[in-house]
C-alpha cells in the first residue's frame, strides 16, 4: 500500500512539474546577428607587454545580456571575433543577470579565487574592484606600440565617455561599451497647444513654465485623465542633467557640494513647481513616462534605452501622443547648447596571466572599432563610442526621434555630461532622492536640506576613502 502511495506521489509532483513547465517555457533562442568585421591583427614592437603571447588563449566574460534578442546580438559579436581573430583567442560569453547580479558574483568570485576575465559594471564598480586588486589598469594597454590605440583612433573616440573610467588612484579601468543618455520625452503637440515651440523647453525657466501651464490647462488625456505637470522621479539623474544643464555640478573640488548658486536653483524649481502644483510624484516606478505615454503630462525624464517600453506603452493608450520629440536636458540661456548626461557602463578586464590579460584588452580592442561600434548602436539603440561610428550609422532604421539626438551629439551639438565616479556615488545617489522627497513631499526649506545633503555626502566619502 505505501509502494502505491509511494507511486502515485511521485506521479503527481511529475504532472505538476510538467504542468509549470508548460506554463513558464524557457524562450526560444534567436539566431546569433551576423557580424561582419573581422578582427585586426597588431603590427610592430610592444614597449609595455613585450614576450606576452596572447594565442590560444580563452577568455571568459560575464555580461548583463539576458533577453533573447540582446543574446542573439551578443553571441553574434563574440561569435565574429572567436571566428576571424589571428590568435586563436576564444571569448565564452556568460550571461550572468543584472548588474546588480553581477556585482554579487564579482564579490564572492574575489573571495573565492574563482574570477572571469572580462565583467560588466559601471565605473563605481571597477574602483570596488580595485581595491582587492582585482581590476587591471588599462593605461599601458592603451598605451602600447603593438596593442594599443594610435594617436588617430583616440582622437576619434568620445574622451569624455572614456575618461568616466580613469581614476587618479587606480588608473584606466576599463572600457565604456554601453552608452545611453538621460533625455527628456516631449509632447511637442500639447507643448503648441499650450503656447510654446515644438522643440521645447529650451531653457530651465521654460521648463518651469511650460510645466505650470500643463498642470492648469485643463488638457486631458487617454481616458479622460486630467494632464499634469513635471513629474518629479526622486533620483539623482534627473536632478543631475537639470544641474548640468546650467553648468553645475555635484562635484566641486573634490568634494560633494549640493550648497552651489546652480545646485539651489535647481532644487528650488523642484520645490516651488511641486508646491504650486505645476509637479507631481508619480506613484509607480516608471510612472512618469507610462503617464506622458498615455498625454497626461508634458514631458518626461527618461534614459534613451526607456524609448522601445515607452513606445509600447504609448500603443497601449491608444496613440494619444502623436507628435513628440527627444530632446537634452534645457540649458540656463536661449541659445546655449542642451546638455546629454550620458550612462558609461561598460567591461573591464579582471587580473590573470599577462597572456590572459591581452587577449581581453584584443576583444575590447575589436569591441570598439567603429564598424563594430556601429552595428552594435544600430540594433540596440546606444550612443557610439566614435565619432566614425556614428558616421556609418544608418539614422533611417534608427527611432527618428532617438536618431536627432544622435546626430546632435556626433556632431558636438551637445555639451556631455557624466556623473563623478568613486566610491560613495551609490550612497550619494540615495541621499539627492531623500533631498529631493524632503523639499518636496516633504515641504522642508532647500538651503537646509541642500546644505544636509552636502555634510551626508563627505561624509560617505570620507568613509569611503578612510
Amino acid at each position: 500500500m505505501r509502494k502505491m502511495t509511494w507511486f502515485v506521489l511521485v506521479m503527481l509532483l511529475a504532472l505538476g512539474v510538467g504542468s509549470v513547465a508548460a506554463q513558464d517555457p524557457t524562450p526560444t533562442p534567436l539566431p546569433p546577428v551576423a557580424f561582419s568585421a573581422p578582427a585586426q591583427t597588431f603590427a610592430g614592437e610592444s614597449d609595455n607587454l613585450a614576450g606576452v603571447d596572447p594565442s590560444g588563449q580563452t577568455v571568459t566574460y560575464w555580461h548583463q545580456y539576458n533577453s533573447p534578442s540582446q543574446l542573439a546580438i551578443i553571441t553574434g559579436l563574440v561569435d565574429a571575433f572567436n571566428s576571424s581573430n589571428a590568435y586563436g583567442i576564444t571569448v565564452n560569453a556568460v550571461p550572468m543577470g543584472s548588474y546588480n547580479d553581477i556585482r554579487t558574483a564579482m564579490n564572492n568570485a574575489i573571495i573565492s579565487g574563482e574570477l572571469p576575465n572580462l565583467v560588466a559594471g559601471y565605473p563605481n564598480d571597477a574602483l570596488s574592484y580595485a581595491l582587492d586588486d582585482a581590476v587591471v589598469d588599462l593605461s599601458p594597454y592603451y598605451s602600447d606600440a603593438q596593442w594599443g590605440l594610435s594617436d588617430d583612433t583616440l582622437a576619434d573616440l568620445n574622451q569624455v565617455a572614456l575618461d568616466a573610467w580613469v581614476f587618479d588612484e587606480a588608473g584606466r579601468l576599463g572600457v565604456p561599451n554601453q552608452m545611453s543618455g538621460q533625455v527628456i520625452f516631449t509632447n511637442s503637440a500639447m507643448m503648441q497647444e499650450l503656447g510654446f515651440s515644438a522643440d521645447s523647453p529650451r531653457t530651465l525657466d521654460e521648463f518651469a513654465a511650460a510645466a505650470c501651464a500643463a498642470a492648469t490647462s485643463g488638457l486631458t488625456g487617454a481616458d479622460g485623465g486630467a494632464v499634469q505637470g513635471f513629474p518629479i522621479v526622486t533620483d539623482s539623474s534627473q536632478f543631475e542633467s537639470l544641474l548640468a544643464g546650467i553648468g553645475g555640478s555635484i562635484w566641486i573640488d573634490g568634494q560633494w557640494n549640493f550648497t552651489s548658486d546652480e545646485s539651489l536653483r535647481v532644487l528650488q524649481v523642484f520645490k516651488d513647481l511641486y508646491d504650486q502644483g505645476c509637479a507631481y510624484i508619480p506613484a509607480e516606478r516608471f510612472g512618469n513616462t507610462a503617464d506622458w505615454a498615455r498625454g497626461l503630462n508634458p514631458f518626461a525624464f527618461s534614459s534613451s534605452a526607456g524609448i522601445a517600453p515607452t513606445m509600447n506603452t504609448m500603443r497601449d493608450a491608444g496613440n494619444v501622443v502623436t507628435d513628440w520629440r527627444v530632446i537634452a536636458a534645457p540649458s540656463s540661456a536661449e541659445g546655449d547648447k542642451p546638455t546629454l548626461q550620458l550612462f558609461t557602463p561598460g567591461i573591464m578586464v579582471i587580473a590573470g596571466t599577462p597572456e590572459q590579460q591581452l587577449a581581453s584588452w584584443i576583444f575590447l580592442r575589436y569591441f570598439s572599432t567603429p564598424e563594430i561600434q556601429a552595428q552594435w548602436s544600430q540594433q540596440l539603440s546606444l550612443f557610439p563610442l566614435s565619432k566614425s561610428a556614428a558616421g556609418l550609422l544608418d539614422m533611417s532604421k534608427l527611432n527618428p526621434q532617438f536618431a536627432v539626438v544622435v546626430e546632435q551629439f556626433a556632431n558636438d551639438e551637445l555639451n556631455v555630461y557624466v556623473s563623478p565616479q568613486n566610491l560613495s556615488y551609490g550612497t550619494v545617489r540615495d541621499i539627492v532622492a531623500a533631498g529631493l522627497a524632503d523639499i518636496t513631499s516633504g515641504g522642508m526649506d532647500v538651503a537646509e536640506v541642500a546644505q544636509r545633503m552636502t555634510d551626508d555626502a563627505n561624509a560617505a566619502l570620507a568613509e569611503s576613502e578612510g
